[in-house]
C-alpha cells in the first residue's frame, strides 16, 4: 500500500517574502522571527492570518505546485463551463503543470494576455507563463521571469476568485489555503478541492 505523501521542498527566500509577498505587519513580524517555512505557515494560520499565509505560500511552493493550486482554485467558478476563453486559459495552465514545456508556458501567456485580466482565469494562465523560461516574445532573446512572479499571479487569481459573483462572500483565504497546504504536504490538492466544492454545492471536477 502506498505511504502517505511527504512534504515537498519549499522555496524559502526571506528577502523575497519581505519584498514581494505583500505581508501585513503581523506577517512581517512572524517572518522575522521564524526561519522554517512550514512553521511560518502554521504560525500565521494559528494567529488568524490566512491572507498572509496564502501570500507567503504562493511564493514558498515550487512553481508547478503554485500554478496547480491556482488552477484548482479557478475550477471552483460555478459557471466556468459556459466561459470558453476562461476554460481555455485554465487548461493551458494545466498543460504547463503536466509538461513544464516552454511551448505550453508560451501558449498560456498568449491566452493570459488576450484574456480578461479582471477575472481569475487569466491570472492562472499568467502564473504558468511566468513559470516558463522567458517572458520575451517568441523569436526574441530569452528574458527569464523573476522567480516571484508566478506567486504574484497566483495570489492575484485567488483574490479575483473571491470577487466572482457566484463565490463572493462564500469563500475566503482560509478556504483556498486548505488546497495549498495539502500541496505543501506532498498531496495533489484533490482532497481539499473536493471538500471545498462539496461545501459550495458544486459537482467535483477538475482535480487530477
Amino acid at each position: 500500500m502506498a505511504g502517505a505523501p511527504s512534504p515537498i521542498p519549499l522555496r524559502f527566500q526571506r528577502s523575497e517574502l519581505e519584498a514581494k509577498a505583500d505581508l501585513s505587519g503581523e506577517g512581517l513580524q512572524a517572518l522575522a522571527q521564524i526561519g522554517h517555512p512550514e512553521k511560518l505557515i502554521a504560525h500565521l494560520v494559528e494567529g488568524g492570518h490566512a491572507r498572509d499565509a496564502v501570500h507567503a505560500l504562493t511564493l514558498l511552493l515550487p512553481h508547478r505546485q503554485t500554478v496547480w493550486w491556482a488552477c484548482l482554485c479557478a475550477r471552483l467558478i460555478p459557471d466556468l463551463d459556459r466561459r470558453a476563453n476562461d476554460m481555455a486559459a485554465i487548461a493551458a495552465a494545466e498543460a504547463w503543470v503536466q509538461t513544464g514545456s516552454a511551448d505550453h508556458a508560451a501558449r498560456a501567456g498568449e491566452l493570459a494576455l488576450a484574456g480578461n485580466r479582471d477575472a481569475a482565469p487569466a491570472w492562472v494562465a499568467m502564473a504558468a507563463y511566468w513559470s516558463g523560461p522567458t517572458i520575451a516574445p517568441r523569436g526574441s532573446q530569452a528574458v527569464p521571469p523573476p522567480p516571484h512572479l508566478p506567486g504574484v499571479a497566483a495570489r492575484s487569481a485567488m483574490l479575483l476568485l473571491m470577487q466572482e459573483p457566484g463565490l463572493a462572500d462564500r469563500i475566503d483565504h482560509g478556504d483556498l489555503l486548505g488546497i495549498g497546504r495539502e500541496l505543501m504536504l506532498g498531496g495533489n490538492g484533490a482532497v481539499a478541492h473536493a471538500a471545498l466544492r462539496n461545501r459550495l454545492g458544486e459537482p467535483v471536477a477538475g482535480a487530477r
